[in-house]
């Protein structure tokens, strides 16, 4: 838990500490590895919804007590996992999203207690689904379904079943946060300014869908709105400033009444939750960094120094290029806290003070990999279609080619390597599938076959692929074909190889002998983040490390 003193200062920095008498101190509600930051409070402040990391199942705590439970059951040995999660306005039930068997996402509903689960909605074409808030009544959930032809609509699903309403079609964009009002009658949520401004502001949209109206005019990014408890206020936040800053707008009958409010500025990387009946605001806060070091594998926490330059603890997913003279790492941009960050390609040359930023049209990027020439980069993530896959990005000039994409992929991406002469990509086809595909030409084929595969790498010759298998083990198989042999190893997150083949496990390194023998478990940062490379002509090895955190916080408002 943290001082009071450090309470004290949240407080003032909400700006809700009165001159006269103090308003209650944030609360520190939750903190640790196992906090996520996809579900919300009950409406009476009694549970929260969240993903359990561990097993990828929708789980609900008790705040009073601090315990958790589990209220799904993930098929053992599943790709499936729970997602986005708003419980409904009674506190009895929870809906989420969940990733199901075939590659898209439902809607369902559980009971607290895990009793009735339910699909209220599942269809192919609705290939993302967030629910955000329940009506008054609790007979309907505020949805937003992207579909695959990457049209998104705001729906009301009926929580018996039935065809959900759609009140509003938007184009490939989506809001990031949508809640309804105490009352039932108006919905606000997030988009686009316009056409021509990548910024985001607040809309106002009437249940019935008949009428919208926008909100703020004012240029910034305006985000994640919550209806106040009274449904007299929304609260959101905003970088206008260059920060982000908590800001409320009073609205009667569906009309603006005066200018926003500036309630503090600087919050770091908050995301506003939910509000319950009592008033309490319950919001998510990312703290800590992380950040890119070289090292040695034979010494790796004495000969740790960071590498980069610009934007320092902001960076992690570094690799280095075949010729060992650069690097290229994701540096996060902005201080936005929810889901896909925002994220830029930083390459450095390690032998000079140069750093140079790559801002690519995509969505996200989740890895980075140096063609064996240099002269591209493969990178896993999404467009802004929501099609998730792998991109081919000129260093130079940062211009983008799809090499695989599709709307069914996790806006993650594929996880995926270069070929040791660069003229094919190898990679994970929905973690059941190594293909091979020719980089120029787009044909492929299929390698191997099996569950769970994750953690890809070439040997330095291009003999050998090596993957995790099954959760056990890791598959070498041969480049040229044959059959697969494997060697024990529970738990592995990351695979690379450089003179050795190295394994990561959570924040462990293993060296991994080839002919079976037990493996060697290495010096490691006990700080170390997923993310590794290895110098392909030497000892030295290139990691992220650092102690970015999310927590969950509350405070009553005034």
């Amino acid at each position: 838990m943290r001082s009071c003193n450090a309470a004290l200062a949240l407080a003032a920095a909400f700006g809700w500490a009165g001159a006269e008498l103090p308003a209650p101190a944030p609360r520190l509600v939750w903190s640790g590895a196992e906090v996520t930051l996809l579900g919300g409070p009950s409406r009476d402040g009694r549970h929260f919804s969240y993903v359990d990391p561990a097993t990828g199942n929708l789980a609900i705590r008790e705040l009073a007590s601090g315990h958790g439970r589990i209220v799904t059951q993930k098929p053992a040995g599943s790709r499936e996992f729970a997602y986005f999660s708003a419980i409904s306005t009674d506190s009895r039930r929870v809906a989420y999203a969940w990733f199901n068997e075939e590659g898209y996402y439902d809607l369902r509903v559980v009971d607290l207690d895990g009793s009735n689960p339910r699909v209220l909605y599942r269809n192919e074409e609705a290939g993302f689904i967030q629910p955000c808030a329940w009506t008054p009544d609790s007979r309907s959930i505020l949805t937003l379904l992207f579909r695959a032809d990457n049209i998104s609509q705001i729906a009301l699903v009926p929580a018996g079943g039935g065809p959900p309403k759609v009140l509003r079609s938007l184009n490939w964009v989506y809001p990031k946060r949508m809640d309804i009002s105490p009352d039932g009658r108006y919905i606000v949520y997030d988009s686009f300014a316009g056409e021509s401004s990548g910024d985001r502001t607040l809309y106002l949209l009437s249940a019935d869908g008949a009428s919208e109206k926008k909100l703020i005019s004012a240029p910034g990014n305006h985000l994640f709105p919550l209806w106040t408890a009274g449904g007299k206020r929304v609260l959101y936040v905003s970088d206008r400033s260059g920060r982000m800053d908590a800001w409320e707008l009073e609205i009667e009958n569906g009309e603006p009444r005066g200018a926003p409010k500036l309630l503090r500025r600087d919050l770091g990387r908050i995301l506003p939750m939910g509000i319950t009946a009592a008033g309490d605001l319950y919001y998510g806060l990312r703290s800590g960094s992380v950040d890119v070091f070289v090292t040695t594998l034979s010494d790796p926490t004495r000969a740790a120094r960071r590498v980069t330059l610009r934007f320092p603890g902001r960076n992690s997913m570094p690799d280095w290029s075949r010729d060992g003279k650069a690097i290229a790492y994701l540096s996060r941009r902005g201080s936005e806290n929810f889901g896909q960050e925002s994220r830029a390609i930083v390459i450095r040359k390690l032998d000079s003070e140069e750093e140079r930023e790559l801002l690519p049209k995509l969505a996200h990027l989740e890895r980075v990999r140096w063609s064996p020439g240099g002269d591209a980069l493969l990178v896993s993530g999404s467009d802004n279609k929501s099609r998730g896959g792998l991109y081919l990005v000129n260093p130079e000039t940062a211009a983008v080619r799809p090499l695989v994409n599709e709307a069914a992929a996790s806006f993650r991406g594929f996880e995926g390597v270069w070929s040791s002469d660069g003229l094919h990509v190898l990679y994970l086809y929905h973690e059941q599938e190594l293909r091979s595909r020719l980089v120029n030409g787009g044909s492929e084929s299929a390698l191997y076959r099996g569950p769970r595969l994750h953690g890809l790498a070439v040997s330095p010759d291009g003999k050998w692929l090596a993957l995790g298998a099954g959760g056990k083990s890791i598959a070498l198989i041969p480049a040229a074909g044959g059959e697969a042999r494997f060697l024990p190893f529970d738990g592995l997150t990351e695979l690379e190889w450089g003179r050795d083949l190295i394994a990561g496990r959570g924040t462990e390194l293993w060296r991994i002998p080839l002919d079976g023998a037990v493996p060697v478990k290495l010096a490691a940062p006990g700080n170390r983040q997923a993310g590794f490379s290895l110098r392909p002509d030497g000892d030295s090895i290139i990691l992220t490390a650092g102690n970015a955190k999310s927590e969950v916080w509350m405070v009553a408002l005034k």
